[in-house]
């Protein structure tokens, strides 16, 4: 436990040095909260919620996808590259120390995420969540183990970092355009809901979306199965197939 500690200690110092968690984890989500919160109808739709109420979910998912999808790939893809990780192959750290020391720093930042477009939703613009809080924290909770565990996918197997870089930025920004994170899925003609609805963010938004205005949530099981398939193999393939060099 000392030893982990020590790693963890370590690795958030040199992480928070960088400022593209501050950028994509945290800035970027609150300037969306905050440009959502002006553009975005409040008159309910026939589904019986606004445009403005189903944002919010959306939002506080793009924190989540630039830390799990960017961050935590981007850095062990860095230390493969440096022969950081090749070191620790020889000292006491496992790939789970390190994995789970870098999951818990990049999550850090999508709490302060959270945090703040929450803050700006509720208090500059009196959102209200219509379902239960504790539930809509589970399945946020839920959807983060997800997205964490797509990148300590690529971040496990990518050869080098122009490869990590490559893959990352091919699920991050196919993701943030195409998920409904940052243009709506209601907005969207059919045929590109279609497309959207192949990515596993658009899933995780789909849920956290039926929970915040209290509907059920048997209409999106299918959901639900594919963030768990995303959660089985991403961390499976990342445990029995970790490169150190």
């Amino acid at each position: 436990m000392t030893l982990f500690w020590t790693l963890l200690k370590i690795e958030g110092k040199l992480v928070w040095k960088g400022m593209d968690i501050l950028i994509f984890g945290i800035l970027f989500p609150i300037i969306m909260a905050a440009v959502f919160g002006f553009v975005m109808s409040k008159e309910a739709s026939a589904a019986g919620a606004s445009m403005f109420e189903i944002s919010y979910p959306a939002v506080v998912c793009i924190g989540v996808l630039a830390t799990g999808v960017m961050g935590v790939p981007l850095t062990i893809a860095d230390y493969r590259h440096r022969g950081i990780l090749k070191r620790f192959q020889v000292t006491p750290v496992s790939p789970l120390h390190l994995l789970f020391a870098q999951v818990i720093i990049q999550l850090s930042a999508a709490l302060v995420s959270f945090i703040g477009v929450t803050a700006v939703y509720t208090l500059l613009f009196d959102y209200e969540l219509k379902g239960s809080w504790g539930l809509f924290l589970l399945t946020y909770a839920f959807v983060v183990c997800a997205m964490y565990s797509i990148g300590i996918f690529i971040g496990s197997l990518v050869p080098d970092q122009k490869s990590s870089n490559l893959w990352s930025s091919v699920a991050y920004f196919t993701m943030l355009l195409f998920s409904g994170a940052t243009i709506p899925y209601e907005i969207m003609p059919k045929i590109v809901q279609w497309v959207m609805d192949s990515l596993p963010l658009a899933h995780g938004i789909h849920l956290l979306k039926q929970v915040s205005i209290g509907d059920p949530i048997q209409h999106v099981f299918s959901s639900i199965g594919i963030l768990v398939l995303c959660i089985v193999i991403g961390l499976g393939c990342a445990i029995r197939f970790f490169k150190w060099k």
